[in-house]
C-alpha cells in the first residue's frame, strides 16, 4: 500500500518541469499547508520550502496544526523539503490568522518551478473558532470565505497563467468559494480547482448557478468513508472516491489515502454504507432546522466549550469524560438552543470527583503494556473463576454506572442550591437509571437475558470489525491470520450464545478468557515485531 509519503519517495526527485502537476501533488501541497510557517515567513517576502522546513526543524518548531498530527507529519514535511520536486517550490504571502472573531484562516502560495502558480488553503486546525466556522457554513457566509476571496483575487492577479486553487477540508471549501467568485478573465488563469474532502455550500448561502459556472474545472476527492466532503455535497467535472489505509473517519485525513501502484489513486465505486447513513442523518437533521435553529443550536455548542477557558479541541478532550458529560447536558436540556442562558462553566470539583477514575484510565489508554497486562490478568480470572456469573460482572456495572450518577447528580444539585429544573436532564437521567436497576434485581431471570443479548450482540460487533480489518491489511499475512481467527470465533460464540437454549455461567467466563487470551497473544507479537523494526 502507498500513500503520499512513498510518492515523494518515487517522484521527488523530478522537478514540475520535467514532470507536469498530477493529483497526487495536489495531495502533498494540501498537506503541506498545515505546517505553521509564521516562525520563519514573517517579515520574509518568500522563501523556499526546503529552506522553511529546514530552519524550523533546527529550531525544534516545526509543527503541523492539523488536529491528530503527529510525528509522523513532521516527518513527511522533512521528506518533501529534501526532496527536488518539492523542495524547490517558493513559498509567498504565508497567512495566518486566528481570532476570537470566529476567523480561522491561513493561506500560502506556492511558486513552482514550471511557472505554475497554486494557491493553497489550511483546512481546519484544532482550534475550537476554527470547527465552529466549519458548522457555520449551514446558515451563513464565514469571515474566512472572504478572506479567502481577497487572497485568490491577489494571486490569480499577479499571475501570468497556469493557476491551481486546492485545500483540504475546510481548505477545499475555501478553494471553492473562491473560484466561484473570481470573475471570467480571472477564472481563465485558472487551470484546475482540487477540493479534497471538503464540504459544499447550503443553498441559503451560495447560489448553485456560480457553482455550475466552474464546474469543469473542479476535481474532487473523498475517500470511502466520507463525512466531512459530502455535507451540502458539491458537484464536480472529476470525482473520485480514492481507498484509505485509515478507518471510519481517520479516513478525513489526506496521509491516509492510498495511491495505485501505476500512479494516480486508488479508486473505490462507491462510499461506504456507514458513509450514506451518515449523511443522511445529517442532512434530515439540518434540513429540519431554520436558519435562525442552526445558528442557536451551533453558538450554544461551541460556546459552551470555549467557556471551559480552552482554546482548541485537544485541550478540550483532554479535560476528560467531565467535559463531555457536561456539554451533552447542556444540549440536551430546555435551554440547549437559548444562547443567553448558557449555563456557567464546567466546575473544579467535577474534575477532583472523577480524577481517580481518568487517571486510571489515562494510564491504561496511553501504555500498549497495561492494556495487555489487563487483558492477560482478566483471561486468567475468567480461567480461574469460570463458574462466576456472568450477569453478575454485568449487574456490577449497572450499579456501578448508578451510583456513579447519583454521586454526580446530588454534587450538581448542590451546587445549584437544589434546584431541580435546572438539573431536570441530569435528575431524569439518574432516575431512568435507579428504576433499571430496581427491575433486574425485581424480575427473575431478566438480568441473564439481557447479558446474553448484551454479549451477543458485542460479539457480532467484533466479527464484523474483524471482517474490515482482514480485508484492509491484504499485504500482512500474520494481520490477516490473527483477525480471521479473532472474526471465525467471534461469530461462532455470538451465535450459539443467542440460539443455544441452555447456556451456564462457566462457558460464558470460559469463552471470555479465550478470546482475551487469544488477542493478548497477538497484541504481544506485534509489540515484539514494533520494537525490531524500530
Amino acid at each position: 500500500m502507498a500513500h503520499i509519503y512513498e510518492y515523494v519517495s518515487w517522484r521527488g526527485d523530478l522537478p514540475f518541469s520535467e514532470r507536469e502537476f498530477r493529483i497526487e501533488d495536489n495531495l502533498v501541497l494540501s498537506e503541506l499547508v498545515y505546517i505553521d510557517y509564521r516562525p520563519v515567513l514573517e517579515g520574509r517576502v518568500s522563501l523556499s520550502l526546503r529552506d522553511a522546513i529546514t530552519e524550523l526543524s533546527k529550531a525544534g518548531i516545526l509543527k503541523n496544526t492539523r488536529a491528530g498530527a503527529g510525528r509522523e507529519d513532521e516527518d513527511f514535511a522533512l521528506a518533501c523539503a529534501f526532496s527536488k520536486r518539492f523542495g524547490d517550490a517558493v513559498l509567498v504571502d504565508f497567512q495566518d490568522i486566528y481570532d476570537s472573531s470566529d476567523r480561522q484562516f491561513a493561506a500560502v502560495t506556492y511558486l513552482l518551478d514550471d511557472g505554475t502558480t497554486v494557491i493553497a488553503f489550511r483546512g481546519t486546525d484544532s482550534t475550537i473558532v476554527g470547527w465552529k466556522e466549519d458548522f457555520m457554513i449551514s446558515y451563513t457566509n464565514v469571515p474566512s470565505q472572504d478572506l479567502a476571496l481577497t487572497y485568490s483575487r491577489k494571486h490569480v492577479n499577479e499571475a501570468k497563467d497556469n493557476v491551481i486553487i486546492l485545500g483540504h477540508s475546510k481548505g477545499a471549501h475555501l478553494a471553492l468559494y473562491s473560484a466561484a467568485h473570481l470573475d471570467k478573465e480571472q477564472m481563465a488563469k485558472v487551470n484546475r480547482v482540487y477540493i479534497n474532502d471538503g464540504p459544499g455550500f447550503c443553498g441559503d448561502v451560495l447560489k448553485k448557478s456560480l457553482l455550475d459556472e466552474i464546474k469543469d474545472k473542479v476535481t474532487k476527492i473523498t475517500p470511502e468513508y466520507s463525512i466531512i466532503g459530502r455535507i451540502f455535497e458539491p458537484e464536480a467535472g472529476e470525482e473520485y472516491i480514492v481507498k484509505s489505509s485509515a478507518m471510519a473517519l481517520l479516513q478525513h485525513n489526506i496521509q491516509s489515502w492510498l495511491l495505485a501502484d501505476g500512479g494516480g489513486l486508488e479508486l473505490c465505486q462507491d462510499h461506504a454504507p456507514e458513509s450514506h447513513l451518515i449523511n443522511d442523518l445529517i442532512d434530515r437533521f439540518v434540513e429540519g432546522m431554520d436558519l435562525s435553529a442552526r445558528e442557536n443550536f451551533i453558538e450554544t455548542l461551541f460556546g459552551s466549550m470555549a467557556e471551559t477557558g480552552v482554546a482548541t479541541i485537544r485541550e478540550f478532550a483532554s479535560q476528560g469524560p467531565v467535559v463531555f458529560e457536561e456539554l451533552l447536558m447542556k444540549m440536551a436540556g430546555n435551554d440547549a438552543l437559548a444562547i443567553k442562558k448558557k449555563s456557567k462553566r464546567i466546575k473544579k470539583s467535577d474534575d477532583d470527583r472523577r480524577s481517580f477514575l481518568l487517571r486510571l484510565w489515562g494510564l491504561i489508554n496511553r501504555s500498549k503494556k497495561v492494556r495487555i497486562g489487563v487483558s492477560v490478568l482478566l483471561s486468567i480470572l475468567c480461567f480461574v473463576v469460570p463458574d462466576f456469573a456472568m450477569e453478575s460482572v454485568l449487574f456490577a456495572a449497572v450499579l456501578i454506572i448508578c451510583v456513579y450518577e447519583v454521586f454526580l447528580t446530588v454534587g450538581h444539585l448542590r451546587d445549584s442550591e437544589w434546584d431541580f429544573r435546572k438539573e431536570r436532564p441530569r435528575v431524569l437521567t439518574c432516575t431512568i437509571l435507579l428504576a433499571v436497576t430496581a427491575a433486574i434485581v425485581v424480575k427473575k431471570d431478566a438480568l441473564f437475558i439481557i447479558s446474553s443479548l448484551a454479549v451477543s450482540i458485542i460479539l457480532f460487533a467484533l466479527s464484523y470489525q474483524n471482517v474490515i480489518n482482514y480485508i484492509k491489511y491484504k499485504d500482512k499475512l500474520l494481520d490477516r491470520f490473527r483477525y480471521f481467527l479473532e472474526g471465525a470465533v467471534t461469530l461462532f460464540l455470538g451465535c450459539y450464545i443467542l440460539m443455544a437454549q441452555n447456556v451456564d455461567n462457566s462457558w460464558y467466563m470460559l469463552s471470555c478468557g479465550t478470546l482475551l487470551l487469544i488477542d493478548s497473544v497477538f497484541e504481544i507479537i506485534k509489540l515484539i515485531r514494533d520494537r525490531k523494526k524500530s
